[in-house]
């Protein structure tokens, strides 16, 4: 492989978005909620930081509709999606035009906590966080959080991936469907 080297910045963002691309991410909603407000979005960024305490880190753009409404609770959900679920993942991209509320459709949601984020009933893995830090960087926010409580289906569902620009299921699951 011979490097690309690139001097010019927006040259170089670009090839870095189309190299990113190349790297296959868990597709998960990010919920929050305060009362009836509710928002959220759709985040292939979500990894684990440390298992003692639990902790997950997740970002958006600064500019989300979300943003503030997470600010303000400090509270959130993640919901790592089955393949069946693209259409949830869509809905929270907001790129439709849904927003707030509208995000969540006619999905069943339940919260774990009495203060918690929304959870999709069906996830294969659900967790109640709690934002210890919100870090802005170049127009994004990147979030720490505790997590408070989880659940995760035991039969282990395909989880929805995003590669290459589109959403996808794992090989092996391709394979053991065919």
């Amino acid at each position: 492989m011979r490097p690309d080297i690139v001097n010019d910045t927006p040259a170089l963002s670009k090839r870095f978005v189309q190299a990113m691309r190349g790297f296959a991410g868990a597709v998960c909603v990010v919920t929050v909620a305060d009362g009836q407000e509710r928002s959220g979005f759709t985040a292939t960024s979500v990894s684990s930081f440390s298992a003692e305490p639990p902790v997950v880190v997740a970002s958006l753009k600064a500019a989300s509709s979300s943003a503030e409404l997470l600010a303000r609770t400090r509270r959130f959900g993640v919901n790592l999606l089955r393949t069946e679920h693209r259409a949830i993942a869509e809905r929270f991209t907001g790129f439709r035009g849904e927003q707030g509320a509208a995000r969540y459709g006619d999905d069943e949601w339940v919260q774990m906590t009495p203060d918690g984020a929304p959870l999709l009933a069906d996830s294969v893995v659900a967790m109640d966080c709690e934002a210890e830090e919100l870090l802005v960087r170049h127009g994004h926010i990147l979030v720490i959080g505790r997590v408070r409580a989880l659940a995760r289906d035991e039969f282990a569902p395909s989880p929805l991936v995003y590669w290459q620009g589109q959403y996808t299921a794992l090989a092996e699951t391709l394979a053991a469907a065919r």
